[in-house]
């Protein structure tokens, strides 16, 4: 089976560059533990400053504090495919004002993680402080047979902030027409080029 590494990407697409006043820290966004008893309720982000001129919202918003942003239909998406690994934490969307322009998005928490990364046969650089985690990757080779065959969303393990998506999620998306996002073939993927 062919994977997939999830990202936000748009032209002219909104850029969010914080998290909601009382949120976690931004690092245990990146651990695939349940936050949804820390996060606050009605939560609101707004449009960042430093790019005053992208205000178009897709189904996938770009941000810089390394999380999943999504509409509703992503959430509906992945609940029609029966995804349970994942946890949506409803978030307002403000412009540059702070005036609310959007409701029905949230921060996609993926729960877990799979072995998805083939560290005999990838180049990649350790972080200097852990010597578990990936900090850097040059080129992933993925190793299949080591994931569940009906994970459809999922963290890699030596890298928990890397996100990937099965064939029939990749599908699911473009046959909803969902907006925003750009699927990176895992095998060979750099993250200095996505």
């Amino acid at each position: 089976m062919d994977y997939w590494v999830l990202k936000a990407e748009s032209a002219d697409g909104a850029i969010i560059d914080a998290l909601p006043e009382g949120s976690p820290t931004n690092w245990k966004f990146s651990r695939g533990e349940p936050l949804a008893r820390q996060f606050p309720a009605g939560g609101k982000v707004s449009f960042s400053d430093h790019f005053p001129d992208r205000r178009q919202l897709y189904d996938f918003v770009r941000n810089t504090v390394g999380v999943l942003l999504v509409s509703s239909r992503v959430k509906q998406v992945l609940e029609n495919l029966q995804v349970d690994n994942a946890e949506f934490l409803p978030v307002t969307m403000c412009d540059h004002q702070w005036s609310p322009v959007a409701e029905g998005y949230g921060i996609l928490n993926v729960l877990g993680s799979q072995d998805v990364i083939d560290l005999e046969r990838s180049k990649y650089r350790l972080d200097r402080i852990t010597k578990k985690e990936i900090a850097r990757l040059n080129r992933m080779a993925v190793a299949s047979e080591k994931v569940d065959p009906k994970a459809d969303i999922f963290r890699a393990r030596n890298m928990m902030e890397l996100i990937l998506i099965s064939d029939r999620t990749k599908q699911a998306f473009e046959q909803a027409g969902l907006t925003g996002f750009r699927a990176h073939p895992a095998e060979g993927f750099d993250d200095m080029f996505a």
